[in-house]
């Protein structure tokens, strides 16, 4: 089968089908519509009424039938007033960081032309990068919206475990995937996400918590490349200065946790596991390209008598990161965790060959997400810092405890 002609979009919706979704929802927006007139993306692993849901492979999805349902996620955005334009291209099955797709190419990044729009939602974020979408709702269980939205200078948030509904959409790794937004802005972010998690705690009056604290772990910013290090440094010391408090360095071992190393270890056991059980349903002959082809290998000769320690190690790790970052019962407030979202600027087209357990860029990226996908943790995506050597954007990761995403929404701007 040819290569999409479109890297972007698996499919544009017509007028008619965007009005149709619309009337979808019409009657629960309750002449609320805070999202009017704002163009949506949707990752091609989340249902779309009338659409064939194929998850990054054409062949999977001429075996579907059109879905009879919108997801929870699309439908709030919907009766918000977004208009929902299509759907995007994505790593096969959401198994993959580059976003490179055997079947329909390699999304263009702007930002970074030739190089990398990053996976594995790598067609929403182009779609908010090429200015095609205001927002784009994407998928992230290991780095899959942060990693994206660093390589192509935007914003995204990777929310807390379970406070955005993942009903109807395809699952990787279950208890380690999120559904969350990509934007241009902060305040198209901000609406966005305000949207999805209204279901969850009614926004009411808000009142933001006084941050207590701002940390980083030098063993996690020693992943990074020194131009993206210094870049990313500024921006952090910046941030900390308008919350009025000086940063604070967390050495790894606070956490349990001896190596970057470790934390990768504990995320692949625990997500490789799941992502077994979540593509099992895959025919045998369905054809795949040779990233996921190799991703599958590497799963299924796995270790397999590691997850029972990695999911002892994965408990132990959210409750010393709640001590960590969670309000005090003496009444203190919320602290951040800083760290890159990408070890590295965009890489170039096609140079993290195929098999990730030789990618140090790779690696780099899965240490890197680690905390935030085994703590639950949301994840803000902040742009505005460019690394020195290619004046190329990466992202300032910013995390919080888990249910503390407004808090991170709220924060001032770069």
């Amino acid at each position: 089968m040819p290569p999409s002609p479109d890297p972007v979009w698996t499919r544009r919706f017509s007028d008619e089908e965007q009005l149709a979704l619309a009337r979808d929802v019409v009657a629960g927006a309750g002449g609320l519509a805070p999202l009017a007139g704002l163009r949506l993306a949707v990752k091609d692993l989340i249902a779309v009424r009338g659409s064939r849901m194929g998850c990054g492979n054409p062949h999977w999805a001429a075996l579907q039938e059109p879905s009879p349902l919108t997801a929870p996620a699309v439908q709030l955005l919907l009766a918000a007033g977004a208009r929902c334009l299509g759907t995007t291209w994505l790593d096969e099955f959401a198994f993959g960081l580059a976003g490179e797709n055997a079947w329909g190419g390699t999304p263009p990044n702007p930002r970074a032309p030739g190089r990398i729009p990053g996976g594995s939602s790598s067609g929403s974020a182009a779609a908010v990068a090429l200015g095609e979408a205001d927002l784009a709702l994407g998928t992230d269980t290991a780095g899959s919206i942060r990693a994206p939205a660093s390589w192509c200078g935007l914003w995204g948030l990777r929310p807390s475990h379970a406070a955005v509904s993942t009903e109807a959409v395809a699952p990787l790794a279950p208890s380690l995937d999120t559904v969350g937004l990509f934007a241009s802005c902060r305040e198209t972010l901000q609406q966005g996400m305000a949207t999805l998690l209204e279901p969850i705690a009614p926004m009411g009056i808000a009142v933001t918590p006084t941050v207590r604290a701002v940390g980083w772990i030098p063993e996690l910013w020693a992943l990074a490349d020194p131009a993206v290090a210094t870049a990313l440094e500024r921006q952090s010391r910046s941030l900390a200065e308008r919350l009025g408090l000086c940063l604070q360095r967390w050495p790894l071992a606070e956490l349990g946790i001896e190596s970057p190393e470790r934390l990768q270890r504990l995320l692949e056991a625990v997500q490789w596991a799941e992502i077994e059980q979540s593509l099992a349903h895959l025919p045998s002959d369905l054809p795949v390209g040779p990233t996921l082809e190799r991703n599958r290998a590497l799963v299924a000769g796995r270790d397999r008598s590691l997850l029972p320690a990695a999911l002892i190690a994965r408990q132990a790790l959210q409750q010393r990161l709640h001590q960590l970052l969670a309000p005090s019962a003496s009444g203190g407030g919320p602290a951040l965790l800083l760290l890159p979202c990408t070890p590295t600027v965009a890489p170039p087209c096609g140079s993290l060959g195929l098999d990730r357990s030789r990618s140090t860029v790779i690696q780099r990226l899965l240490q890197l997400g680690s905390l935030a996908s085994l703590g639950g943790l949301p994840q803000l995506a902040q742009p505005g810092a460019v690394d020195s050597e290619h004046g190329l954007p990466v992202g300032l990761g910013v995390l919080t405890h888990r249910g503390g995403d407004r808090l991170l929404l709220e924060l001032p701007d770069p």
